[in-house]
């Protein structure tokens, strides 16, 4: 994988877009249910002014472009997708007790989780009824189902993930195919859904427009797998709090590789950190087991593995070079957030 720092102009092109569009939907909302919404996508006072990467729509707006489509008939799906994202963090932040998020209060912190459940709930009914809007700019009823499909199937999906994590903190084993099947519905189905329905919204539903969601499978879960890596192994340039996931009991590929090492020595070790509730104190031995067993070169190497998938899909897809090229660009920036 070439390195990519530079972040690529498929990433910022529609931000200011996708800011407007919030803005708009959301002007002459009072209620105080509105209120927690906006404060979950970055509003202070009355300004939007801390938004989300909105990498999901961007990618969206990306697959568009891919087939040469118009991105502007495809926004509101793209926001739609990216108020279902919220939803599913505000109802995760409630699950995982998070009291941060971007460096802000989480919603169900600053108000009670009672009355964020409301506002997830409220956004995901957002993200549907805003689909409809495309067709006041002329996108097909047929197209318009088919997105609205796409996007209640990945809601499933992520509520399958979430409960499936939730799931292995309480569990002492977890094979790497039980957690490659939860990064998939939890993570990998959002980017699965940002691809397959632009597609769907640019030239119909079709074979094609199913390989686009296989592409986007491939590069979620290479995506979350950088993630996990990102959790323990991203310092402080990252802007993450690091090994939040160890601190929680999660099983990250990084713990699930350790979990089912051929060692089963420093698997044994392992598995009696994470049942004894791991103090602050042992994580950095932890991560220096992880270490010892090539954990991380594992797991880069995985991202790897899902990347090249995506990217033989993408080559074997009758597309210009041009665009081509520019998926390329951005999956390389997204998976090179450690190096």
């Amino acid at each position: 994988m070439r390195m990519s720092k530079d972040i690529p102009i498929t990433l910022n092109r529609y931000k200011q877009d996708f800011n407007n569009y919030l803005t708009d939907l959301f002007e002459g909302k009072d209620h105080e249910l509105y209120s927690m919404m906006r404060h979950q996508l970055g509003w202070e006072g009355n300004k939007l002014s801390v938004p989300g990467k909105y990498v999901r729509p961007s990618l969206m707006l990306l697959a568009v472009e891919i087939c040469d489509g118009e991105p502007s008939l495809a926004l509101p799906a793209a926001v739609g997708l990216e108020l279902l994202h919220n939803f599913s963090l505000i109802h995760d932040d409630i699950q995982d007790e998070s009291i941060l998020r971007r460096g802000r209060e989480t919603v169900w912190r600053k108000w009670n989780p009672s009355q964020a459940i409301n506002a997830g709930d409220g956004m995901y009914a957002l993200s549907r009824l805003i689909l409809f809007e495309m067709e006041e700019l002329g996108v097909s009823a047929e197209r318009i189902f088919h997105a609205g499909k796409l996007l209640d199937q990945t809601c499933l999906s992520l509520c399958e993930g979430q409960y499936t994590d939730l799931q292995f903190q309480d569990q002492s084993e977890v094979t790497l195919s039980e957690y490659q099947l939860m990064i998939k519905n939890k993570t990998a189905s959002a980017f699965r859904c940002a691809f397959e329905m632009g597609a769907v919204i640019a030239e119909g539903r079709s074979v094609r427009s199913e390989i686009f969601g296989s592409i986007g499978i491939e590069l979620g879960l290479a995506y979350q797998i950088i993630d996990d890596v990102l959790d323990i192994w991203g310092g402080v340039e990252t802007g993450k709090q690091i090994a939040i996931d160890l601190q929680q009991g999660k099983k990250s590929l990084p713990i699930v590789y350790g979990l089912n090492h051929q060692d089963s020595r420093q698997s044994e070790i392992l598995r009696d950190f994470y049942n004894n509730d791991l103090p602050e104190s042992n994580i950095a031995e932890v991560v220096s087991l992880l270490n010892s067993i090539g954990a991380r070169e594992f797991c880069m190497d995985q991202a790897e593995l899902h990347w090249d998938k995506a990217v033989k899909l993408v080559n074997d897809l009758e597309v210009s070079k041009e665009n081509r090229d520019v998926f390329f660009l951005t999956g390389e920036y997204l998976l090179n957030r450690v190096s």
